[in-house]
């Protein structure tokens, strides 16, 4: 694949990652760091665009401390734990990460992100390390993550870990080491070192980095013959008397710690690769299948059949193996013209990257104009999508011209009112006439995709404002209105006042002028306590 292709495209994949991950972690249980392991400071965490108009976060980077261990971006939300894989980004001793939210807006706008290094002391003993401090923005009602101590486990395993980092300390009875000038054949017993300890094992290759199998293992190690190897004199002179002394009990991919599956074989020069041969290919540590794109000398560009075309990777011929029934097929005149039919279509970098634009582009759009329409509907008083309850806990003091918004008291579409986001207090509207304990709201400076439920007692109204609500409520209940003598009774609502008189409006819209001092006492005290 062109390397310019597969470097723009990375972040793409990388963001694309992010939220197939997203749900890896119910609830991560986070120890603190080894004392080797590597420490960042995170800060500057802010909302923005990326550079297709998408929602993102943005966040600063920078490395306190030197140490081992592939870091990991990790966060959560209110609705979920968040994973993302290493994408070589944090090499920089600083920087600044920025994500995008491919994942339908998963992050909101509350949330938190760190670094963590995951992994297993001593492959018995599995970890999450937090080496960050804890960025947030908006408001969550959990606690920052934090880092426990480890438990006594978590302490055993390290030190038998430190202890592995080096080769055993002295030599079985009876062995000597593997020297870099030792010869060694596949199937040759040997002894390697693990945890301090010398095992049993069985060589299955003779490079400098020996692949090697454990008695009573299945897993493949490669092994530098730096201290960790031992073998026994008398296995050598043996092997040196009859190299068909040892057979191996499994076949390896040289340079790997895969095993050749039955009824393959790796690939060499004279193997007659053509475009969209079936082979399969080293993924990490495991065999997948995939397609021949194009073959370049020893180098042969291949698809993976299982993965996007992102994926497609230069692979040198003997990290691919074949099937013997393959390469018998290969040596058909008819073979090229057979085999091109399995080529993935590959697009060019500006067709895929214009794809790609396209979609995003349009995935925008689509969600902002469903938003519009309803908050539109939710003005009209129209029946809409029910709008997701947003968890907005009050952080900060509340303003001493401002009060919690009551909670037995209706609220009218359009009332301003504020709730507390990233530390401060934020405007929002309200967009249709409520009574009960969640409001639905629009945020006054995001867009509609925002809109939400909040509940009353996260929300805050202006003293005046609400004292201005009160009195048009008040003045538009219905009430019996009684003179002074107690002999005439008019039900009817109050229309407007004066110091001396009111107006009243009757149910067939007829308007009534009365004087105050000509009213009940029980009114009279109505009207002073509703001025």
């Amino acid at each position: 694949m062109n390397e310019l292709f597969r470097n723009r495209m990375m972040g793409i994949v990388c963001l694309l990652l992010f939220g197939q991950w997203a749900m890896r972690l119910q609830a991560q249980d986070l120890i603190l760091p080894a004392p080797d392991m590597p420490t960042y400071l995170l800060e500057n965490i802010q909302q923005g665009t990326d550079a297709f108009g998408r929602p993102s976060l943005t966040v600063d980077y920078r490395r306190t401390k030197e140490g081992v261990g592939v870091v990991t971006l990790s966060g959560r939300t209110s609705e979920r734990q968040l994973q993302t894989v290493d994408s070589g980004v944090l090499l920089d001793e600083s920087g600044t990460l920025q994500l995008s939210e491919l994942f339908s807006g998963a992050m909101g706008h509350d949330g938190e992100l760190y670094f963590v290094v995951f992994g297993s002391f001593a492959e018995e003993c599995e970890f999450a390390c937090l080496v960050s401090n804890v960025a947030r923005i908006g408001n969550l009602a959990t606690a920052p993550a934090t880092a426990r101590e480890w438990n006594t486990q978590e302490s055993s395993s390290y030190q038998k870990e430190l202890v592995g980092r080096k080769p055993p300390f002295g030599l079985p009875d009876g062995y000597q080491l593997v020297r870099a000038s030792t010869k060694l054949i596949a199937g040759m017993p040997v002894k390697v070192g693990r945890y301090g300890k010398w095992v049993d094992a069985e060589a299955l290759t003779s490079e400098a980095a020996v692949t090697v199998k454990m008695s009573g293992g299945s897993k493949l190690r490669i092994l530098t013959r730096d201290g960790w190897i031992a073998i026994n004199p008398t296995v050598l002179q043996k092997g040196a008397a009859s190299a068909s002394s040892f057979k191996p009990s499994v076949i390896v991919i040289p340079g790997t710690a895969s095993v050749l599956p039955d009824g393959f074989v790796v690939a060499t020069e004279t193997t007659k690769l053509v475009p969209g041969t079936p082979v399969r290919a080293i993924w990490f540590d495991q065999l997948l299948d995939a397609t021949v794109i194009s073959v370049d000398g020893k180098i042969v560009l291949t698809h993976y059949d299982s993965k996007p075309t992102s994926f497609d990777k230069a692979c040198p011929l003997h990290e691919l193996v074949i099937a013997e029934k393959t390469v018998e097929e290969l040596a058909s005149s008819e073979a090229a013209e057979r085999f091109k039919v399995r080529v993935p279509q590959r697009p060019t970098i500006d067709v895929e990257m214009d794809k790609q634009r396209r979609k995003i582009e349009e995935d925008s759009k689509r969600m902002q104009a469903m938003a519009e329409r309803n908050r539109q509907d939710a003005i009209n008083g129209m029946p809409t999508q029910p709008l997701a309850l947003q968890n907005n806990p009050i952080e900060i003091p509340i303003p001493r011209e401002a009060e919690l918004l009551p909670l037995d008291f209706p609220i009218p579409r359009g009332t301003k009112l504020a709730a507390c986001w990233g530390q401060k207090w934020n405007y929002v509207t309200v967009i249709k006439d409520n009574k009960a304990d969640t409001v639905p709201i629009h945020w006054d400076d995001r867009t509609p995709d925002f809109d939400g439920l909040i509940h009353r007692t996260q929300l805050i109204i202006r003293k005046s404002d609400l004292k201005k609500l009160r009195i048009k409520a008040t003045r538009s209940e219905k009430r019996v209105w009684t003179d002074s003598t107690g002999k005439h009774t008019v039900e009817a609502t109050l229309a407007s006042r004066t110091s001396t008189q009111i107006t009243i409006k009757k149910d067939d819209g007829k308007e009534v002028t009365l004087s105050i001092d000509k009213l009940s006492a029980a009114d009279q005290k109505w009207l002073r306590e509703n001025p």
